[in-house]
């Protein structure tokens, strides 16, 4: 017989062939060598937010093409197939939930969507999620999981998102 499709996973560290629900029980690590998987920002929210907690800010902001930016393709295309491909509007994810019955603010960003890169939605986005946590005097928690400078397509109003948010 064979094995079902999505059953084991190959661990890119150590090659061992790990349980898939083993590794996602203690949190997409590798059971034999500590290898760390790829997590999405709605998979960190989970796992780090009580239960059915979590209420998304800001999910209305989309990203425009405000440059008309082009090089193998058009800026805005790249956002709709990217936008198809990961099932987020922009490369973070932001709002409130509870950790042990205690209100916090929390920001995720994901490296899915265009390498978690900082344009004019990330920035906002993140900039209203730390003026809610004051406000509100809530914990903050923001969980930078990507690797992305500010995002080229959108040039210096990219760059400016980045101040802002500093």
């Amino acid at each position: 017989r064979g094995v079902p499709e999505g059953l084991f996973q190959k661990c890119d560290g150590c090659r061992a062939t790990i349980y898939r629900k083993q590794a996602e029980e203690i949190l997409n690590v590798c059971p034999q060598c500590g290898f760390h998987w790829y997590v999405s920002a709605r998979q960190r929210i989970a796992q780090l937010l009580d239960t059915g907690t979590f209420e998304e800010w800001d999910a209305n902001l989309r990203p425009t093409d405000p440059i008309s930016f082009r090089d193998k393709r058009a800026y805005a295309d790249r956002i709709v197939a990217e936008q198809k491909r990961t099932g987020m509007s922009d490369a973070v994810i932001s709002g409130t939930g509870m950790i042990r019955a205690r209100r916090v603010a929390c920001g995720v960003t994901d490296s899915a969507f265009l390498m978690g890169s900082m344009g004019s939605v990330v920035g906002e986005r993140l900039a209203r999620l730390v003026e809610r946590a004051t406000d509100g005097r809530l914990p903050l928690i923001i969980i930078s999981a990507s690797g992305g400078g500010a995002r080229m397509h959108e040039g210096i109003l990219s760059l400016m998102q980045m101040a802002k948010v500093s």
